[in-house]
């Protein structure tokens, strides 16, 4: 059976038929029921949820206490005194028990440098940058690298042309063998000082010989 309306055909077979139609969901469930109790219609009871055993949730389990197999005491109880001597770990020795909460922190670290300094442990690899010992340098002797003597010529520069300054002359070898001096920590005297005494005096014994002062 068919109708057609509108220019539309409607087929009476392609109507959704009960079952096909999906479940309510709550919004509709919750009018339908609305429009019940406006019609004074008996509702039927929806089923309860179903109870809970509480003594059948298993709460949560209670830590394991661990205990030390030596002493038989909890590691909580566990003391400096319950501790076996340092000297008799090796690299195969169990410290857990010197993790305990009450063992003392420089127990624990004797007990952990013991251990680790074994040959077990004590292994350094090559690639890492402490494999080297940065403090035990072989001496260069004569040999100045690149970067230092060019560090060296320009503080040589500066000094003779403070010298300058003060009208006195060193030559370039004499300026850069003294700042190379001072690099390698040599005490030597305070050229710049020494060339202000040096103009004093020279100024002084210049005005002393003056012709004016002679005659006079």
């Amino acid at each position: 059976m068919s109708t057609e309306k509108d220019g539309f055909k409607w087929r009476a077979d392609a109507v959704p038929t009960a079952t096909a139609v999906e479940e309510p969901d709550f919004f509709s469930r919750w009018s339908r029921r609305k429009q019940a109790l406006g019609k004074g219609e008996r509702l039927e009871e929806e089923p309860a949820a179903e109870s809970v055993d509480t003594d059948a949730v298993a709460g949560p389990e209670e830590p394991e206490v661990k205990v030390d197999p030596r002493t038989g005491k909890p590691y909580d109880e566990l003391t400096d005194e319950d501790m076996p001597e340092v000297e008799s770990l090796d690299q195969d020795s169990d410290v857990s028990m010197f993790m305990a909460k009450n063992i003392s922190p420089a127990l624990r670290m004797k007990a952990l440098a013991r251990v680790f300094h074994s040959a077990k442990f004590n292994k350094v690899c090559l690639c890492a940058e402490y494999a080297d010992d940065y403090t035990n340098f072989t001496p260069m002797g004569d040999i100045v690298p690149h970067d230092l003597k060019s560090a060296i010529a320009r503080e040589a520069t500066k000094l003779r042309d403070r010298l300058r300054e003060k009208g006195l002359e060193m030559s370039e070898e004499d300026a850069q063998a003294r700042i190379a001096a001072e690099s390698r920590g040599e005490k030597l005297p305070d050229i710049e000082e020494l060339a202000e005494k040096t103009t004093s005096q020279e100024l002084e014994q210049a005005e002393a010989e003056r012709p004016d002062r002679l005659q006079g």
